[in-house]
Formats: structure tokens, C-alpha cells, sequence
């Protein structure tokens, strides 16, 4: 298994100039830092995930116009709603040619396994637009494959997985991260599953959009052959945050930690936890008021005490009371 991806790989997919902006986000290096030439696997998941966030596009600039976050879910929630993996495969397919314009996934079958294939729907427009789609197609796959992995439970082990032949000379790919024998040859991604596993139930599980099942699932796939430590302290902290803990004391006992480790260690790297904890609730507090959830109701996802807490933390943190934020989202023309 891969235990790093390299950063050309990350700066093929989103640019180099998006490359430090995206460290920073996530913790793996500090604004104006040195770049390390590799990350982690799970550093690479948030980086994308960062990017989709801040570019408001699930395609990352390879479609033809920006696919809305949330359009990989849809493919999620129809797949869950088969009986079997098998089914969920085939439902996934026909919902994407629905909502994924940039790639085409088909199903074909063989010799005893089920080829799931994702390749570009346009052809690209030079060598750097091709390896841009090549890591684009291997990322959708990993994250497919993690939400097929959620949606039975088991560990659905790949017979063997092919990648595009224009990142063969590429270290430390994505792809890697599946654990199963990769060939890089043709275009776009394969994964084939074996005949026992298509025939998996897929559990009744409640399913929330916003990718965390999938991240979750990912973690749980490289720990089970990968023993170090998978993060850094900063998205440590960050995943614990996402996870619905609120104080220091709750994340630093999530983390295995005393409080006054997890303060030496944040400091280490110039952190404390109360900006990381004001960071992380101001960008949940905007996605938050992008909705038509009440404010009660906001300032419990937040961990706050009540509206009152709200309206002083939203006009700290956003300059302007929460009600007032929100009408300026739904009066402010589309982009």
C-alpha cells in the first residue's frame, strides 16, 4: 500500500499554484512554509475535499462547467437503495450518467469478476488536461470504491485495479491505497470485484450527505494493513471536530491524549486549539446558514448554548449577526 502520495500528484489534479493554500487548509504545512515532495494518503483525501470546498465544484476544473458539491452523494444514496452489491453497481452507473457529466462509468462482466470503469467523457485538450483527468478518475474511483466498502461492510478486497497508462511514471498514486495489484495501461480507471462479493448484501445504513462515510471508511481501508499514525495532530483535531466534539477536554480524550500534551503538541507547530476550534466552527456556521435550519438548531451543531451564544460568535466571526448572513446568501445573485 502506498503510504504517501506525491505532491506533483496532488498539483496535477488542482494546480501548483492551489498546492500551498491547500497544505495550509489542512494542516500539512504552514502559510509561506517549505512543501514537503509527499503527504499522507488521508492528507490527500482532505486536500481534495478542501478544494471542492473552496472552488465550489466536485470536478475539481475537469468538467466542462463546476458539478455542485453534494452530486456524488445522489450517486451514494441511489446505489444504498439496491439489494446487493451487484445492484448498487448497476444503480450508481445509470445515476451517473444522470449527474456526472465528465466521466462515463460503466459495468461489464467476466471470468468470474465485475469491472466497474470510469474513464474521461471528453478527450483531453493537452498532456497536462490529460493527467489532470487520469488523477481525477483515480480519485473518483477510490472514493466509489470506499462507499461500496460502507454500504456492505465488508472489506470487498479488488481482484486487481488498472489506472491510466499517462501517469505510469507518477509515484505514489491513489490508487495504491486499495491494496490490490495495479497496471497502468489505456485510459481512465478499472477495479474488478469478485463474483462472491457482487453478491453482498448492502446494509441498512442511514447515509448523511457530506462524504464523511466515505472518508471514515478510507481511514478504516488503510488501517487495516497500515500501522503508523494516519494524520497529523491539526486534522487529528479537525476530524474529531467533524466528528461532533466540541471542547478541548472531548478531543484531546478522542485523541488518546491529555490535555496538556495536545496544547505542547498544537504549539509545536504554532497552533493552538482554540483558533483551530474558531476556524472549523466559522466555516460550519456559513454551510450552516446556507440552509433553513433554525438558529436553535444551529448553535447545537455548533456546541454553542443558545441563539444568544450564535448571534455574539457569528458577529465575531463573520462581522455580521446570523439572520442578516443569511439574507445576504438568498438575495446575492448566482455566480
Amino acid at each position: 500500500m502506498a503510504a504517501k502520495v506525491d505532491t506533483a500528484y496532488l498539483a496535477g489534479l488542482v494546480g501548483e499554484d492551489r498546492v500551498p493554500l491547500l497544505f495550509a487548509e489542512v494542516g500539512v504545512a504552514m502559510p509561506g512554509g517549505h512543501l514537503p515532495a509527499t503527504l499522507g494518503v488521508a492528507d490527500f483525501w482532505r486536500c481534495c475535499a478542501e478544494n471542492i470546498r473552496l472552488r465550489g465544484d466536485e470536478s475539481h476544473g475537469v468538467a466542462a462547467h463546476p458539478v455542485p458539491p453534494g452530486s456524488f452523494s445522489l450517486l451514494v444514496i441511489a446505489a444504498k437503495e439496491a439489494d446487493t452489491l451487484d445492484g448498487a453497481l448497476i444503480r450508481l452507473a445509470e445515476a451517473a450518467r444522470l449527474v456526472r457529466s465528465e466521466v462515463r462509468i460503466t459495468l461489464s462482466r467476466g471470468r468470474g469478476v465485475t469491472r466497474l470503469t470510469i474513464v474521461p467523457a471528453l478527450p483531453a485538450r493537452d498532456p497536462a488536461a490529460a493527467r489532470q483527468a487520469a488523477i481525477y478518475c483515480d480519485c473518483v474511483a477510490t472514493v466509489i470504491h470506499c462507499a461500496l466498502r460502507w454500504m456492505t461492510g465488508r472489506r470487498l478486497d479488488p481482484v486487481r485495479v488498472r489506472g491510466a497508462a499517462v501517469l505510469r511514471a507518477m509515484g505514489g498514486e491513489f490508487l495504491l491505497a486499495l491494496g490490490a495489484p495495479l497496471a497502468r495501461r489505456g485510459s481512465g480507471v478499472s477495479i474488478d470485484y469478485a463474483a462472491a462479493d457482487c453478491a453482498a448484501p448492502i446494509l441498512p445504513r442511514r447515509y448523511s450527505i457530506g462524504g464523511d462515510a466515505e472518508f471514515d471508511t478510507f481511514l478504516d481501508m488503510l488501517a487495516q494493513d497500515n500501522p503508523l499514525p494516519l494524520a497529523n495532530d491539526h486534522a487529528r483535531v479537525i476530524e474529531a471536530l467533524r466528528a461532533g466534539l466540541h471542547t478541548q477536554d472531548e478531543v484531546a480524550a478522542r485523541l488518546g491524549l491529555s490535555v496538556a500534551t495536545l496544547r505542547r503538541r498544537l504549539a509545536q507547530s504554532g497552533l493552538n486549539f482554540r483558533d483551530i476550534s474558531a476556524d472549523f466552527r466559522t466555516r460550519r456556521l456559513k454551510d450552516l446558514l446556507a440552509t433553513t435550519m433554525p438558529l436553535g438548531d444551529c448553535a447545537d451543531q455548533l456546541g454553542l448554548s443558545d441563539e444568544r451564544s450564535l448571534r455574539r460568535f457569528a458577529r465575531d466571526h463573520l462581522g455580521l449577526a446570523p439572520g442578516e448572513y443569511r439574507r445576504r446568501l438568498t438575495s446575492a445573485p448566482a455566480a
